[in-house]
């Protein structure tokens, strides 16, 4: 028989907002239960006396504490940021040519330091994201391939990770719950071994940056 605690745990599970939210004491007990006692009585075909869900969030928050990363112990070992601008972001569907097109924009923007480039596949999808000044070529290289779309307009920040944070569960999604907290939208995630690359409005830029380097 599934209990009032399962329920509890599973509903928090499906929520990484409250997740977090419930390691970093942030939320009243009280309040989470009312609001979670609908859907508990709903699954366990019956009424829940609002102490017994109190109860099993705060066995829950034990463990969450143990388990989920605090967010500003991981915003504070981060290392450099870098800012570019001016970005723009394409993608293509896969098709038996794209892998040559590919190749040409690497070979054409080769040893060029004032841009960045960078390519991800995707399972029937490439995505190129570029500077401006590369688009151009961008457009030259691949216009007999099927393009699903492009956003101009962009800027990313390159986060340096410490290598031994690799090894800390949790730490990509403790940056990312940042900027999502915030409202800020993220258009493409580029992540490396000890680099994460956050694409995002050019509005966001800034604010992102405050946001990540003052947590």
């Amino acid at each position: 028989m599934i209990s009032t605690t399962t329920v509890v745990e599973e509903l928090i599970k499906k929520s990484p907002f409250m997740e977090t939210a419930i390691a970093e004491d942030l939320v009243n007990f009280s309040s989470l239960a009312r609001y979670l006692k609908p859907e508990i009585e709903k699954r366990l075909f019956k009424d829940i006396k609002e102490g017994a869900i109190i109860m099993a969030l705060k066995r829950a928050s034990v463990s969450l504490k143990k388990s989920v990363p605090k967010g500003d112990q991981v915003l504070k070992n981060l290392g450099d940021i870098t800012i570019r601008s001016n970005l723009v972001d394409y993608t293509f569907l896969n098709s038996p040519t794209l892998g040559d097109a590919q190749n040409k924009i690497l070979e054409r923007t080769a040893g060029r330091k004032d841009i960045f480039i960078t390519v991800s596949h995707g399972i029937s999808q490439v995505t190129v994201i570029a500077s401006e000044a590369v688009e151009n070529d961008i457009k030259e290289i691949f216009k007999n391939e099927a393009a699903i779309c492009s956003i101009g307009g962009l800027s990313s920040l390159t986060i340096r990770i410490p290598e031994e944070a690799t090894k800390t569960p949790g730490v990509l999604y403790s940056i990312l719950k940042v900027l999502a907290w915030e409202g800020i939208n993220m258009i493409e995630t580029i992540s490396t071994y000890t680099e994460l690359t956050i694409v995002l409005g050019a509005k966001d830029i800034e604010r992102a940056f405050s946001l990540l380097k003052n947590t």
